[in-house]
């Protein structure tokens, strides 16, 4: 039997906020020509290495001065201030980057507030929960209001690296805040069909239109009988 994706409860998530995106339906046929063979990466949950940051020292020296300042004054919100335009600035031209990706055992209340789960196997037809912590997106501004635009992709392979199924743009997430937010997750459920007990590799894949970066990230699974 071909295999098939049904993805749903795709969220990108700003501090407690979430945004619930479509399901959608992959269809095996179409999609499995399309994909590439890729030799897998896996890697263990919470185990996703960052990418280098960007910019140097010098490019945000007046705004940790500006913090200096007005701490050494008892300015404690003027100083949080400036830290906090020192890592967007960080965050715009860094990389985009997976901070952290794991399965979970239930879906994530907000940014940091997950139960990881405690294994990687699962049962025919179990739904795979997946929490991913994201930095690095860019915001486009207009007005007073910080956009973002992510795009999100799959591939489903083989342990061996033999691709079976993959979608490119099977989610849309578009936020929009009057703060930059950094505290960035994404939450994807993954209910894979017609596929046999063995190991699988599940790739993820995100796309910043805004800032036109990407990142992609594997999470290593097996279905059991």
């Amino acid at each position: 039997m071909h295999p098939t994706a049904l993805l749903s409860a795709a969220c990108a998530g700003l501090l407690a906020a979430s945004l619930l995106a479509l399901t959608l339906l992959a269809s095996p046929g179409a999609l499995a020509q399309a994909t590439q063979q890729v030799t897998p990466t896996q890697q263990a949950p919470d185990r996703v290495a960052p990418a280098p940051i960007g910019p140097t020292p010098v490019e945000i020296s007046a705004e940790t001065r500006r913090a200096q300042e007005a701490a050494a004054a008892g300015r404690a919100v003027e100083a949080l201030d400036a830290l906090d335009e020192a890592a967007a600035i960080v965050a715009e031209k860094m990389p985009l980057t997976i901070r952290r990706a794991t399965f979970v055992a239930e879906e994530p209340q907000g940014y940091g507030v997950f139960n990881p789960r405690d294994s990687t196997s699962f049962a025919v037809r179990q739904p795979l929960l997946v929490y991913a912590e994201l930095a690095g997106q860019g915001w486009r501004q207009s007005g007073d209001i910080f956009r973002t635009d992510l795009v999100l992709d799959f591939e489903l392979r083989r342990a061996d690296g033999q691709s079976l199924v993959a979608q490119q743009a099977f989610n849309t997430i578009a936020t929009a805040s009057r703060r930059r937010n950094r505290e960035f997750f994404l939450y994807v459920t993954y209910s894979f069909t017609g596929i046999e007990p063995g190991e699988y590799v599940v790739r993820t894949t995100v796309r910043d239109r805004v800032g036109n970066k990407q990142s992609s990230f594997d999470l290593a699974f097996s279905i059991r009988q």
